[in-house]
């Protein structure tokens, strides 16, 4: 084969390269655990589109600088008017709005639920492969690393702590929060108490079980409405003589990843 041949055939090969042998321009998440994933770790103005609830800042510890992107739902209109040249999804979720963004040619990333700050860092060098962003993603996944060495407290968790959400909720058996705890050397009393990852907590256990922490989220009774109005529940508030309140924001433990380091660093000047 002569050298000029050599050459044709090169540039044909280059050009029969699937799109996504290369890094993405056009991104698009609709997911709000995602979301802040993607923001972390895109180029500039690699990012086109991102969940609406990126935008609020009450659940996004990045809301400022979502609010540059163009929000969308999860419906295939909103996502294909971006003209994105990937789209990332939960892999639980969105099963019929897959379907129609692979039909209209559009390569999708699907990637697992982060319930641990092991997940999440999984999580975060999956997207930055995906992304062609794996420095960005292995130096955030090593600053979470040594973060979470410098705040943990060693030994075995001594402490109980009891958390509360809107609806008396809780955070249970194998919930971020319940890991979160732990680092920080505290029982999780609903874990105690048989509760899963996620469930609710009647005020009469918390009371019975004397948590020398309660976790709350203080914001949540901003605007008073009965699905929060626990938070200043005579009886929580009659613990204060002999138990810890701290308020954790929602952002903080709503996805799991970078923001998790500032629900620890929260939880960690209680233990002094």
């Amino acid at each position: 084969m002569t050298g000029w041949m050599r050459w044709l055939v090169a540039i044909i090969c280059l050009a029969g390269s699937p799109a996504w042998a290369q890094a993405p321009q056009r991104v698009v998440t609709v997911n709000l655990c995602l979301d802040q994933i993607a923001l972390r770790l895109a180029a500039p103005g690699q990012l086109v589109g991102l969940s609406y609830l990126s935008h609020d800042p009450r659940l996004s510890v990045l809301a400022d600088r979502a609010r540059a992107i163009a929000p969308v739902r999860a419906k295939v209109e909103s996502i294909l008017e971006l003209r994105p040249d990937l789209v990332i999804l939960d892999r639980d979720a969105h099963a019929n709005l897959k379907r129609l963004v692979r039909k209209a040619g559009v390569p999708i990333l699907e990637v697992p639920w982060a319930s641990s700050l092991e997940d999440a860092e999984g999580l975060i060098a999956r997207i930055g492969a995906a992304l062609g962003r794996e420095a960005e993603s292995r130096a955030i996944i090593a600053d979470m690393q040594e973060q979470r060495r410098q705040l943990s407290r060693p030994g075995p968790p001594t402490a109980l702590a009891a958390t509360l959400q809107a609806n008396r909720g809780t955070a249970g058996k194998g919930s971020l929060m319940d890991e979160l705890l732990h680092l920080s050397g505290y029982r999780n009393l609903a874990a105690e108490l048989g509760i899963p990852a996620y469930g609710r907590l009647a005020l009469e256990s918390v009371l019975a079980g004397r948590p020398d922490l309660l976790v709350l989220d203080g914001s949540a009774n901003a605007n008073p409405a009965r699905a929060t109005e626990f938070v200043d529940h005579n009886a929580l508030l009659a613990l204060a003589g002999s138990t810890r309140l701290v308020s954790i924001p929602l952002k903080y433990t709503v996805c799991a990843g970078p923001e998790n380091i500032e629900a620890l660093k929260l939880l960690r000047e209680t233990r002094r």
